[in-house]
């Protein structure tokens, strides 16, 4: 379903609505959308209700032409407006990569619409102002080649030493390819510049206002994110990390099954019977 918020048409999807079961959000990354969670729903109905939200520019949901609309502050309010008056909460929340960071924003901007946070391979941010600002120029060149050569980019992007350790199955990887190439070109641009990690602001200094548990998941072939999350683990002040064997920095792709276990662990040890 669609759902208007602050202007914007967010495409939303309740999978299930069982009331015995806690509800948990998914938010997925650059370049995705809902869709790329569909080989988890059946497993993730025994013991939730997720709900998949297609992030501002990318799939069905709209984007906008200034990239300040993607701004963290700006998503963040479209976010807690939308779950907490649509949605039934508290309820977990879970985020990949761009939706990671999102969530990480989010729970501390509105810790009382979660009892649970779930981050893979996510990131608190840049703390130097040098690399945070190389980090901007990187991003706006990206941009630049989303809008000049969106297929060229699509390509670059697969081949990207972060995915090249992936072990999912083909067809999940023709999947999330069929996701990326019907993206919007000029939303995406406006994404990396809005809410690229450059321009995100360095939130490490708040982890441990953090106050529902936080489970990390990170794949063992990850060595850029496990070493930041090894990090987290430390200033979260209830949080749990997992290493995930034969898995690079999608982890839900790599390992479903693992993925799901943690999934299912955290959310029916953090749910009150």
């Amino acid at each position: 379903m669609d759902i208007r918020v602050r202007g914007i048409s967010y495409h939303v999807d309740i999978h299930q609505n069982d009331k015995a079961l806690p509800s948990l959000v998914l938010l997925h990354g650059f370049m995705g959308s809902g869709n790329q969670f569909e080989h988890l729903i059946p497993e993730l109905t025994a013991f939730c209700n997720p709900i998949t939200i297609d992030l501002l520019g990318h799939g069905e949901t709209e984007g906008a032409e200034l990239h300040y609309r993607f701004s963290t502050k700006e998503q963040i309010a479209d976010l807690a407006k939308l779950i907490g008056e649509q949605l039934k909460i508290p309820l977990f929340l879970y985020g990949y990569s761009m939706g990671a960071r999102l969530s990480l924003q989010l729970a501390l901007y509105r810790p009382d619409l979660f009892k649970g946070l779930i981050l893979e391979s996510g990131t608190f941010g840049i703390e130097g102002e040098t690399e945070r600002q190389a980090r901007q120029a990187l991003d706006a060149r990206r941009s630049d080649d989303i809008m000049g050569n969106f297929q060229g980019f699509l390509k670059e992007w697969a081949n990207m030493p972060l995915f090249s350790s992936s072990s999912a199955e083909p067809e999940l990887i023709e999947k999330i390819d069929e996701i990326q190439k019907n993206q919007d070109p000029f939303w995406l641009a406006n994404s990396l510049q809005g809410f690229g990690t450059g321009t995100m602001p360095c939130v490490r200094d708040r982890l441990g206002e953090l106050p529902m548990p936080v489970q990390l998941l990170i794949g063992e072939k990850d060595s850029k994110f496990l070493h930041i999350n090894r990090q987290m683990e430390k200033e979260i002040t209830n949080s749990e990390l997992a290493v995930v064997k034969e898995a690079g920095h999608r982890v839900h792709l790599d390992q479903p099954e693992t993925f799901v276990s943690h999934l299912k662990s955290f959310i029916q040890k953090n749910t009150t019977p």
